[in-house]
């Protein structure tokens, strides 16, 4: 399968403090993504920092609230650190970006 666009994909990752959870997620995410033949490109920042990226992203994944101006789709980030619904969660990332 092929990304819906020739480009890579941005996607936003957020937590509290945009330190261990964020590359977490982000290193679990590149795996995921790659096993899928997704290029992406992941962004990892504080929750506090999400207005200075998420203009240019497609997706943000985030373990923290996100303020609903914020017109992004949106994905839970709890499930990488969980496992509960984690292969539901998968399946919205790969909706998002397969044909």
């Amino acid at each position: 399968m092929s990304t819906k666009t020739n480009r890579k994909i941005k996607i936003l990752c957020s937590c509290g403090t945009g330190v261990a959870s964020c590359s977490y997620i982000s290193t679990e995410l590149k795996k995921f993504l790659a096993d899928n033949g997704i290029d992406a490109e992941i962004i990892e920042c504080q929750v506090k920092e999400v207005y200075e990226y998420y203009k240019d992203v497609d997706l943000i994944i985030s373990t923290s609230q996100l303020p609903p101006k914020i017109d992004k789709p949106r994905i839970s980030g709890v499930p990488f650190l969980t496992g509960n619904d984690l292969d539901e969660t998968k399946e919205k990332i790969l909706g998002l970006f397969k044909k």
